[in-house]
């Protein structure tokens, strides 16, 4: 039946469907690819929303041809599987640049982040499309059923295996612009369903059935341009105002060192750049100073030359910074932790004033992959030596997500890095206890120069829209900010003159941003609000299906 696609609905679009339609083998996979290699650009730095209709509804009429198809299982998979291997290869081909920090001893892993990544996370992509394809139709209910698939599937690569939640396709619409500002209501998991089905409307416009029916075929795209058309007016009026800005004061800092060097020029050199931004004229008894994620290249609280040093500088202000720290568990074991620490002057002699411990950590990076498989620890001894070490090292996770309160700091959700992508950990965080903003400390040296950073700091951004918290966020070589409670930045660090070459030093101070009303997301409707328009889209796949 391949050969005889033929198509029907808008004349002009009828050759295009049947072009996709009728690909098969190589050629239906390597177009899959291109396709989602395209759709990276509708996320950060980009920005390029538009070209979603491209991909998705390229995607969706070569399922169409591919449900025609004996094996039609196996062709729904392949299709949907290299649309997702080529958008994961490219839109996070920069998670090859941890690997080549040190390429003498990592670059042989990097066909990982390469092949492994992409191709096992395509996967979901494969089976949610088969089993949209076990409900295909010619009708326009197949947009519906894509859509309640697809979300579905994203719901589940965001929790699989701890969960890698990244460049979810409601992330693709600029954070703090209009339309992003739906997050407020179901969060970012809501946002994707309702993108994925606007984006895939226009795919009903053309069908495989042998029947008038104008518009049947026009009544998603219809409704895709209300959907759009009411949620940016909503939008739009929710940022009409500015946000009025509170008495705190956040001073933003980063050294700015490339991840290479961190450890080659040692603390000193590091702390140096800090010292130099703590001694400006600007700081104030007050201020709130905010250091990345492994500020310095020590354990911070255990080392006393660098406490001494931190101290003597820091005067009648606060610094929250990010670092390591162990406990000693046994006569030659410890437990590291990836911490962030609210110091004062006094901390040398009393320590630190609040304490939190990352408890979501990076899958095989920070935790272990043999922390994740199913005995794992049993596998990797069958390993060779610098595997099994990558299968085996990491960090202990903290107890989980709270608010952080300090003496002179008003209460806060604190985020390390990876955490910045969960929707769940600033809501449960704020569930017993409201916080007043969000601090989040990472280091983005580890993404290269390229989309990382970005894409990093547009997915952070949704988490303050979701809670209604304004958020500082100190970034080793990203992006260093005060943003509001609706997603908008306030303030942005910029480079520091005299620092050291090739070092991309970076200062701000400002004033937080004062909380946004409670959303609609933080209150429990807004978290099964996913789930009831799940259900709702499948009750209208039903109601416009035709077998």
């Amino acid at each position: 039946m391949k050969d005889g696609v033929r198509s029907h609905g808008f004349t002009a679009l009828g050759p295009l469907h049947e072009a996709f339609a009728r690909l098969s083998g190589w050629a239906a996979a390597g177009t899959a690819f291109l396709l989602g290699a395209l759709a990276a650009v509708a996320f950060a730095p980009f920005h390029f929303s538009a070209v979603l209709i491209i991909s998705f509804t390229g995607l969706i009429w070569m399922l169409d041809g591919a449900r025609s198809h004996r094996n039609w299982g196996k062709s729904v998979f392949m299709r949907t599987w290299a649309f997702g291997v080529g958008f994961f290869l490219i839109s996070m081909h920069w998670t090859a640049a941890p690997f080549l920090v040190e390429p003498e001893k990592t670059a042989i892993f990097l066909w990982m982040p390469l092949l492994l990544l992409p191709a096992g996370m395509a996967l979901i992509w494969g089976a949610v499309g088969a089993m949209a394809g076990a409900f295909w139709s010619s009708s326009p209910s197949r947009v519906f059923v894509f859509a309640l698939f697809f979300a579905l599937g994203e719901f589940v690569r965001g929790h699989l295996f701890g969960g890698f939640p990244w460049n979810l396709p409601g992330t693709t619409w600029v954070p703090g612009g209009a339309l992003s500002q739906a997050a407020s209501i179901g969060g970012v998991y809501w946002l994707t369903l309702l993108t994925v089905f606007v984006v895939s409307a226009p795919a009903a416009l053309v069908d495989t059935r042998d029947v008038r029916g104008l518009a049947i075929r026009m009544a998603p795209t219809f409704a895709s341009g209300i959907l759009l058309a009411v949620g940016w007016a909503w939008g739009a009026q929710r940022i009409a105002e500015p946000s009025p800005l509170s008495d705190t004061v956040i001073v933003l800092m980063d050294s700015g060192v490339p991840q290479n060097e961190k450890w080659q020029v040692g603390p000193d050199a590091i702390l140096n750049e800090y010292v130099k931004m703590l001694t400006t004229e600007e700081g104030a008894p007050g201020d709130i100073i905010l250091w990345p994620e492994g500020a310095v290249p020590v354990n911070l609280l255990q080392d006393p030359n660098a406490m001494d040093i931190v101290s003597a500088y820091l005067g009648p202000r606060i610094l929250i910074a990010g670092t390591t720290r162990y406990e000693i568990t046994g006569d030659d074991t410890r437990d590291y932790f990836n911490s962030l620490t609210v110091i004062d002057q006094s901390a040398a002699r009393s320590g630190p004033i609040a304490l939190y411990d990352k408890h979501r950590l990076v899958p095989f990076g920070e935790l272990p992959a043999a922390e994740i498989i199913p005995f794992g620890r049993s596998f990797s001894s069958l390993l060779p030596g610098a595997m099994q070490q990558l299968a085996t090292d990491g960090f202990t996770p903290g107890p989980g997500p709270a608010v952080i309160y300090a003496d002179n700091v008003p209460p806060f959700v604190a985020l390390i890095c990876y955490e910045g992508l969960y929707p769940a950990i600033t809501r449960n965080a704020n569930l017993s206890a409201r916080a007043d903003w969000l601090a989040l400390v990472s280091n983005d040296a580890w993404f290269g120069g390229g989309m990382g950073p970005s894409q990093h700091y547009a997915q952070n951004r949704y988490r303050a829209i979701e809670s209604g918290l304004p958020m500082a966020r100190a970034a080793s070589r990203g992006a260093s900010a005060i943003v509001d409670g609706y997603g908008r930045e306030v303030l942005r660090a910029g480079p520091v003159a005299g620092a050291r070459e090739g070092w991309s030093t970076a200062y701000g101070r400002g004033r937080l941003p004062a909380p946004a009303g409670v959303t609609l997301f933080q209150q429990r409707i807004g978290v099964i609000l996913f789930w009831v328009t799940l259900l709702a889209f499948a009750g209208l796949a039903f109601a416009s299906w035709r077998r």
